[in-house]
């Protein structure tokens, strides 16, 4: 079971794969300092002082798939047809508020380990969510944001092992459900000039304010403790270790030439098993046609740690396409991830979207 519940600690790297936003999702998720922000409360929300108009937004909806291998065991996934980033946007004389919801993580999740004469296989369902609420200032490049986070993991498992010389058998059946939410307070600013734009938008660690874990497992076992017998055991405390959304950086760049538009970010995501350590991604962004209604994206982002020796070993990356109808803004697009460290996983799927302006 130890392997089970391990793989929840990898799940915010694949989390982070998912595509975010009309834009930047198609873009390996940059976006910390682009114009014209489709998803600027999880990316920037100081960026909304650029927005003029009143808008609604169900854009980042994607169907995938998340495969794993490693020694003796399989990990997969389907990821379902959900929206990742849906808001609502008002612009008012000094205030443009965005009251959003960023689906981070949903789908089924199954695994399978076999090795020797012991066997695992469990599945879960997880669902990671941010909503809240932005108030950017127009005068000013400042924005003050409220978080809520919200988690949900419900697993079962069954495993078999078999010691032939003892003649022992044992099945255990495992089931947990974990909820946690959390809320944070979010700040950030950008500096824009002719051709460059600087972003920072900071996330607080999570204060809980609700936490449900519990689970439980009952053990068949047959020939202990003499041979021939049958016994049957259970125990109340099997619990889902989960890796929760807890505080970030984000540091971005922007430059800007003609119809051209090149994007970095630095991302800083706190690891809520060990609060004074974070994981470091960069990304890097590409938009032609900026300006225009037809418009080309594509990014390619990459996660630095002890773990990874070489650039490619872990990578993400996507293109799209984008077009505008009217008031209507709509883009389709391809991600594609792949992770060879301690594991190796890819990644692949479809984003699309709208955002109405009115």
């Amino acid at each position: 079971m130890a392997f089970f519940f391990a793989c929840f600690t990898s799940l915010p790297a694949l989390a982070q794969s998912l595509p975010v936003g009309l834009y930047e999702g198609m873009m390996a998720n940059t976006g910390v300092a682009t114009t014209r922000s489709k998803a600027a409360s999880y990316y920037n929300p100081s960026l909304l002082r650029q927005r003029q108009d009143n808008a609604f937004s169900l854009n980042g909806n994607s169907i995938g798939s998340i495969n794993s291998k490693s020694e003796g065991s399989t990990f997969s996934s389907s990821l379902g047809l959900a929206p990742s980033y849906l808001s609502n946007l008002v612009v008012g004389d000094a205030l443009v508020h965005e009251f959003f919801v960023a689906n981070t993580l949903q789908g089924l999740f199954s695994w399978e380990s076999k090795k020797n004469e012991n066997s695992f296989d469990a599945e879960a369902n997880i669902s990671r969510m941010i909503s809240g609420y932005s108030m950017a200032f127009k005068s000013i490049p400042f924005a003050i944001q409220f978080l809520a986070r919200y988690s949900e993991v419900k697993t079962f498992g069954v495993s078999e092992s078999s010691y032939p010389a003892q003649d022992i058998y044992v099945v255990s059946r495992t089931k947990s459900e974990y909820k946690n939410l959390n809320v944070g307070l979010g700040l950030s600013t950008h500096f824009q000039f002719d051709h460059y734009t600087f972003g920072v938008n900071f996330n607080s660690r999570g204060l809980s304010l609700y936490n449900h874990n519990k689970g439980s497992s009952k053990i068949f076992t047959h020939g202990q403790p003499n041979p021939g017998d049958f016994t049957v055991s259970e125990d109340n405390n099997a619990r889902a270790t989960v890796t929760n959304e807890e505080g970030k950086l984000l540091v971005g760049h922007g430059f800007k030439i003609g119809h051209h538009e090149f994007l970095t970010d630095s991302v800083f995501i706190e690891e809520s098993a060990n609060l004074d350590r974070y994981t470091f991604a960069q990304s890097f962004g590409y938009r032609y046609g900026a300006s225009d209604g037809h418009q080309l994206l594509c990014g390619l982002s990459h996660r630095f740690g002890a773990d990874v020796d070489y650039f490619g070993q872990n990578f993400n990356t996507s293109v799209g396409y984008s077009w505008k109808t009217r008031a209507l803004r709509s883009a389709i697009g391809l991600y594609y991830g792949k992770e060879n460290t301690t594991i190796e996983s890819s990644t692949a799927g479809v984003i699309f979207g709208s955002e109405y302006e009115y």
